[in-house]
C-alpha cells in the first residue's frame, strides 16, 4: 500500500530486502510523517523543511496543488538534500460529513470524536473531507487533524480491520458494512483478506444502504514500510530480556531486537501512547526497528 524508498541506515544493516518502486532515482530517504508546516514552497516534516518546487503531490493517484498541503496531514515524503520529489497525502478516512459538531464528525456513517479541530466545519455538511489519526489500545481511533477535500473528485476512502470473516464479497470494518464485489483486488490481497487484516477500500459510500461500495481494496503489507523513517503513537508493546515488539499506530508490528538502537531516550522509556519515529528494515522478511527515537 505504501511506497518503499531507499533509506541510508548504514549499509551493515541494509541487508534486507526494501527496494525503491517510486522510480525516482534522486530520492534517497522516506519518511511519513505529519506535515509540521507549510510555507510558500516549503514544508516542514520531522523539523526538516523541504523544498516543494519540484514535488509530484498525490492524492491516491490524483495530482494535488501544493496549496492544498497543511499543517497536521500525514504524508508519505521522498527526498533528497532538502528537496521532497514526491510527496502522498495519507488521509485514514475521506468521505462527505453529514455532520459536525465541536466535539465529533461523521463521515461514511461512522462517528468520529475529535479534540474541537473541526471548529471552521461545526454547522456545514456536504463537505468532503479527509480524517488523519490512528487506533489506539482500545482500538477507537483517535483523530489528529481534519481538512476539507471539496478539491477531490467524488470518492471515499476508509482504512481499518476486517472485523467479520469476509464473505465471497462483503466483509465488515467495525461498524462498516463493505461490498467489495465489483472491487478490483490482486490475488495475493484476495488470500489475505481475511478477519484482523488492515485493509484500505476506496469506493463511495451508499447512505441509503449504510454499505460502502468498494471499487478497490488493499491489504496492508507491513514490509513495505522497510527502509523508510515512520512516525507515530505506541498503541501494543511486548518486552521480554530487552527484546519482543511493538504497535505503531494501532497496525503495524514492529520487532525490537538487541540491535535496535534509541536516541533521545531507552528502552525502558518504551510505553503505550509515546510517540517515536522508527527506522525500519526488513530483516529475512521481518519488520524491524533499526533505530527508535523519541519525540
Amino acid at each position: 500500500m505504501k511506497k518503499v524508498a531507499i533509506l541510508l541506515l548504514g549499509t551493515a544493516m541494509l541487508s534486507g530486502c526494501g527496494s525503491d518502486d517510486s522510480g525516482d532515482s534522486r530520492a534517497s530517504s522516506s519518511y511519513i510523517g505529519e506535515i509540521e508546516a507549510v510555507n510558500a514552497d516549503t514544508m516542514t516534516i520531522n523539523s526538516m523543511p523541504l523544498s516543494l518546487a519540484n514535488a509530484r503531490i498525490e492524492l491516491n493517484g490524483h495530482y494535488v496543488n501544493s496549496t492544498e498541503l497543511d499543517a497536521g496531514m500525514q504524508v508519505d515524503v521522498d527526498y533528497d538534500n532538502g528537496v521532497a520529489y514526491e510527496v502522498d497525502i495519507e488521509p485514514e478516512i475521506v468521505g462527505i460529513a453529514t455532520l459536525v459538531t465541536e466535539a465529533a464528525i461523521t463521515v461514511n456513517g461512522q462517528v468520529f470524536e475529535h479534540a474541537n479541530i473541526a471548529k471552521d466545519l461545526v454547522g456545514t455538511d456536504n463537505n468532503r473531507v479527509m480524517l488523519f489519526g490512528y487506533v489506539d489500545q482500545t482500538g477507537k481511533w483517535i483523530i489528529n487533524a481534519i481538512h476539507k477535500a471539496n478539491f477531490l473528485p467524488a470518492e471515499d476512502l476508509y482504512e481499518g480491520k476486517i472485523t467479520s470473516i469476509p464473505t465471497i464479497g462483503a466483509f465488515d470494518m467495525g461498524l462498516m458494512k463493505v461490498n467489495y464485489s465489483n472491487s478490483s483486488i490482486d490475488s495475493d490481497d484476495r488470500h489475505e483478506l481475511k478477519k484482523d487484516a488492515w485493509v484500505e477500500v476506496e469506493g463511495t459510500y451508499d447512505l441509503s444502504s449504510k454499505t460502502f461500495m468498494a471499487y478497490d481494496v488493499d491489504v496492508e503489507d507491513s514490509l513495505d514500510l522497510a527502509n523508510a523513517e515512520v512516525e507515530g503513537y505506541v498503541t501494543a508493546l511486548t518486552l521480554h530480556n530487552s527484546v519482543g515488539s511493538m504497535t505503531l499506530n494501532g497496525k503495524t508490528v514492529i520487532a525490537i531486537t538487541e540491535n535496535t538502537r534509541f536516541e533521545d531516550g531507552i528502552k525502558s522509556d518504551l510505553a503505550i501512547g509515546r510517540k517515536v519515529d522508527v527506522d525500519l528494515i526488513n530483516n529475512a522478511g521481518q519488520l524491524q526497528a533499526f533505530e527508535i527515537e523519541f519525540d
